[in-house]
């Protein structure tokens, strides 16, 4: 495809206000082409401190609003594929996340996904929760958030 272009901006002083508000004010989001577009208004990620904490990911392919070929698992690895894009722009990589959480739209596909998922965790295991959810996005199959952390 085209080139990699990724952003990663401090959010807007007036987004700092309340609670947290020193926290936030240091944040700085993470933005790339080589993922979906986020569907509403959220970032793909928020780098605060030594944590990046990436918004849920779902199957779609970067550029459009069609889903990965493959059912569940086409789905799940597009969704990881999607997933690491967002992890190099915010300046981390899969062994760098400590915390996922998967949600499927049927546990009938729990290990389907697990064998998509392993494949990019097979060195780190990173703690986990799993949920069977009514429904996902654009009818998504599965989608997956995580936490990474740049901590030493």
């Amino acid at each position: 495809a085209g080139v990699a272009r990724a952003t990663v901006n401090r959010l807007a002083p007036g987004l700092a206000v309340g609670r947290g508000a020193k926290a936030r004010a240091a944040a700085t989001a993470v933005r790339t082409d080589q993922a979906p577009e986020p569907l509403g208004p959220y970032s793909q990620a928020i780098r605060s401190g030594d944590t990046l904490w990436v918004s849920g990911c779902i199957g779609l392919i970067p550029g459009t609003k069609a889903f990965a070929e493959g059912g569940v698992v086409g789905e799940a690895e597009q969704v990881m594929k999607n997933m690491g894009a967002v992890l190099e722009a915010g300046g981390a990589t899969f062994d760098d996340v400590v915390k996922t959480t998967v949600l499927v739209a049927d546990m009938a596909d729990f290990a389907k996904v697990n064998s998509v998922y392993e494949k990019f965790f097979s060195k780190s295991k990173p703690a986990r929760s799993c949920f069977a959810v009514k429904e996902l996005p654009l009818g998504a199959l599965v989608e997956i958030e995580c936490v990474a952390s740049f901590a030493e």
